[in-house]
């Protein structure tokens, strides 16, 4: 869940890099600010989250041509900004890192209203503040909050607006909110449990789930996944992720009776509505990495969950990792699409993963349309009692991640450090020793996820190659200094005392990252495996690549390098930039993208990978771009808007409040 990007320049140039580049100024808008007749993009990831528009007015042909159309600021900077709009009563609507919610003119970015959240921004939360998305319903054909924006909170509260005015729906909940901290156990600080992801809006339930602290504690807040009436915000139903027959009389459960420590929806989640299902990507049990105790809460964990969207009811699941120990957490959003494979129409699941694999899954069932094998892995190390010998694994072709090599560092930087280290096939176990992981805890493919073409039967994947180190430690020999840090007594300098010392004393790096895992036997540190010269990442290049498959022939049409470093430090190669945000791809035939570390998007060839158009922005589109249409008396604009404000973790590019529209000239 949390991702640790400090990626450095290959020259460490960190000067240039964080450079705003191009002068994007905020557009005053000309003429009327309005809502307009646009082209339909309800919900995050837009129908079934197939991040794929159907629209065609920009093309092949004239994609080149795309110019920032209208700039727009929101006044909240923080470490990310990874939002995506949707349509909603003709305005474009989305959130701030901060719970703000903005309403624009579509066609000229004006802005229309503007709700404040109000969260504390001094608090402590656990996953940076962040908001990617809001959701809609439809309640009644007309009158205030006939139409609803949907909002959950860092500060984990469930948020109903009026669509066309931003006024709080009073009717729901209490004052247009609903408290979703009560109930999931007894927290360390507030921010301990927050939401990040947007809502889903099924039929006439709001069902929300939440970003629970990794790491931390057995007895973490439940991850349960909660249902909302709606008109109300009555509770519906709750589904707290623990595995059936899980003994509540005796077993750690909050005050409402919800397991604790189970795992949770920090990501989006995708509705069927003819089908009445919602699907959830689900994450770890806590803490992450050693569940000698509770270990039956691994049931539900990473794994793609299909719920009865009216009652709460598992319809059925399947499991992407068995027993995940390596934080491979399922991250994306489900994608719903109808594939014909073999000649058949075939209603489907597709789902991308931290491992780069994509499962393709019977939306109805659960079972894989794509075979799955369950291959044998290594069990080993401290934790070979609690691992799975054998893993689930889709065909070559499904498997988009590349796997650590040693000696592919750039010039053998790390070959030093390679020596040193566990190196070995995914799913290698983590033990004592430095172990490398590629793909890792990070992701191939992260929240994100894939964009599908389901007409041409084609997925487009963004995959990283940032290995991570990790490794545990015992507890007991780490009492002292754990007493210490712990101690709210104890002084500032103590406590940096302590963490030099626990540095020293197990040979971590300064830039790691220490979970404590309280209740069982081993804390977790990992940290970015790179290089300790230029600070590249031990993987060598490409970084990052862009990529499209087609399903039912079972086969990569093309795979390439996403982004260099031309456009910081004028080096002509093409490197891959890692990023965190998914494609989008048209029906004219184009995907475009950003990345967590340029300052740029990227307009591909959906059948042949050429790059046809790349444009600067203030910072890097960290964020999933969205397309669509407005209708005017002049004729149709197609716009095309990313969220440009970096993200804090990279240490490149900056970061900032912008969302930036682009089209063709009128």
């Amino acid at each position: 869940m949390k991702i640790l990007m400090n990626i450095m320049s290959l020259v460490g140039m960190l000067v240039i890099l964080s450079a705003c580049g191009p002068n994007f100024e905020a557009t005053v808008p000309a003429g009327e600010v309005k809502p307009r007749q646009v082209s339909p993009w309800l919900a995050y990831g837009g129908p079934g989250g197939q991040k794929f528009a159907p629209v065609v007015h920009i093309n092949k042909f004239n994609v080149a041509n795309l110019k920032p159309a209208w700039v727009f600021r929101t006044g909240d900077v923080s470490t990310v900004f990874q939002t995506t709009p949707i349509l909603v009563s003709g305005q474009l609507v989305f959130c701030s890192p901060y719970n703000r919610v903005f309403s624009l003119d579509p066609f000229t970015g004006g802005e229309l209203w503007q709700f404040d959240a109000k969260i504390d921004r001094d608090a402590r939360v656990s996953n940076e503040f962040n908001c990617r998305g809001v959701a809609a319903g439809l309640v009644a054909p007309s009158g205030h909050c006939g139409e609803r924006i949907f909002m959950a909170t860092n500060d984990a509260r469930l948020i109903a607006l009026d669509s066309k005015t931003g006024q709080r729906c009073h009717h729901f909940g209490t004052r247009g909110e609903v408290d979703l901290s009560s109930g999931v156990g007894k927290l360390r600080h507030p921010g301990e449990y927050q939401v990040t992801s947007p809502p889903a809006v099924a039929g006439g339930v709001v069902v929300v789930g939440s970003a629970v602290r990794d790491g931390s504690r057995v007895d973490a807040p439940s991850g349960v996944v909660r249902g909302y009436d709606i008109r109300t915000g009555a509770l519906v139903w709750a589904f707290d992720l623990a595995p059936p027959g899980f003994d509540y009389a005796n077993r750690p459960v909050s005050a409402a009776g919800y397991a604790l420590g189970t795992p949770n929806v920090w990501s989006v989640m995708s509705v069927d509505d003819a089908r009445g299902l919602v699907f959830l990507p689900t994450g770890n049990p806590s803490p992450d990495y050693d569940r000698s105790i509770n270990g039956d809460l691994n049931y539900y964990g990473s794994a793609v969950v299909a719920l009865h969207a009216a009652t709460g009811r598992v319809a059925w699941h399947f499991n992407t990792v068995v027993n995940d120990l390596w934080d491979f957490d399922v991250p994306s959003q489900p994608v719903l699409a109808e594939v014909t494979i073999r000649g058949e129409e075939i209603p489907v699941v597709i789902q991308s993963t931290k491992m780069g694999f994509i499962f393709v899954l019977h939306r109805e069932t659960g079972e894989p349309v794509i075979d799955v094998n369950y291959l044998e892995v290594p069990v080993s190390g401290p934790l070979a009692a609690q691992l799975s010998p054998t893993q689930p694994f889709p065909p070559d072709v499904f498997q988009v991640s590349r796997r650590y090599q040693a000696g592919d560092s750039l010039l053998g930087l790390c070959d030093g450090l390679d020596a040193q280290s566990v190196i070995g096939p995914i799913y290698t176990p983590i033990t004592e020793q430095w172990t490398v992981g590629l793909p890792s805890n990070m992701g191939a493919t992260n929240w994100g996820g894939i964009a599908v073409d389901a007409r041409r039967g084609l997925i487009a994947v963004h995959t990283n190659a940032v290995p991570f180190r990790t490794k545990l430690i015992r507890r007991s020999e780490a009492v002292d200094l754990l007493r210490v840090l712990n101690d709210e007594g104890a002084s500032d300098q103590q406590k940096i005392h302590a963490r030099e010392e626990m540095r020293v004393r197990f040979d971590l790096p300064e830039d790691v990252e220490l979970a404590q895992q309280q209740g069982v036997e081993f804390l977790m540190a990992r940290h970015i495996y790179r290089d300790p010269y230029v600070g590249a990442p031990c993987a060598g290049l490409p970084m990052a690549e862009m990529m499209v498959l087609d399903i039912a022939e079972q086969k990569q049409i093309w795979r390439r390098p996403h982004g260099s470093l031309r456009d910081f430090a004028g080096l002509p190669v093409n490197t891959g930039v890692p990023g965190v945000g998914g494609p989008l791809i048209t029906q004219s035939g184009l995907v475009f993208i950003g990345g967590a570390a340029e300052k740029a998007i990227r307009a591909y060839d959906l059948t042949t990978g050429e790059q046809l158009w790349h444009h600067r922005l203030p910072h890097p589109g960290n964020a999933t771009p969205m397309t669509y249409e407005v209708e005017t008396n002049h004729g149709k604009h197609q716009f095309l808007v990313i969220a440009a404000g970096g993200d804090a973790r990279t240490g490149v590019g900056g970061v900032g409040d912008y969302l930036v529209a682009f089209s063709l000239p009128h």
